[in-house]
């Protein structure tokens, strides 16, 4: 039998997954509470999202990959811009979107791309570190994949940027 894993998300991570869009997802749940409980492509098993009376969202998996699947999945709701333009700095990206005069700092930062062996890199995190990782990523991907399709509305900040997000 699995054992449900129950985590109450604080500090850093709750300030990057706010409670407000995930009101918008189901108005009709008592004040009291938020439920999300929307089936989503990667996850292993059933899980939910509760969001407490004050904001904080408490999430319920099976298995540590469900953990943190939604747990980016969440974030990315109200903080996809901000996931977006620091993944798009980090790899050298923003003249794409926010024009010509990021030129010379995408090929600056290229230069701090990693060059050398990611399989010894993943290993010296832990055993369970890429996994997780790619657990959150998965999350956010799967959030963005939702919007590109149009099956979740596309985040004022890229409306007004002319942006899409990307995987």
């Amino acid at each position: 039998m699995k054992k449900t894993i129950r985590v109450l998300l604080s500090g850093a991570l709750i300030a990057s997954a706010t409670s407000p869009a995930l009101a918008r997802d189901n108005d009709s749940a008592p004040s009291a509470a938020r439920l999300s409980t929307a089936p989503a492509p990667g996850l292993q098993a059933q899980g939910k999202i509760l969001v407490d009376v004050w904001g904080i969202p408490h999430i319920y998996a099976e298995n540590e990959h469900d953990l943190f699947f939604p747990a980016r999945l969440n974030a990315a709701r109200d903080r996809l811009w901000q996931i977006d333009l620091w993944r798009k700095r980090g790899l050298g990206m923003l003249a794409r979107d926010l024009g010509p005069a990021y030129v010379g700092q995408d090929k600056a930062l290229r230069q701090f791309l990693y060059r050398g062996d990611i399989n010894a890199e993943w290993a010296s995190y832990g055993p369970k570190a890429k996994t997780y990782a790619e657990a959150f990523v998965a999350g956010i991907n799967a959030y963005v994949a939702d919007v590109q399709a149009g099956r979740r509305a596309l985040g004022i900040e890229f409306r007004i940027a002319g942006t899409m997000p990307d995987q």
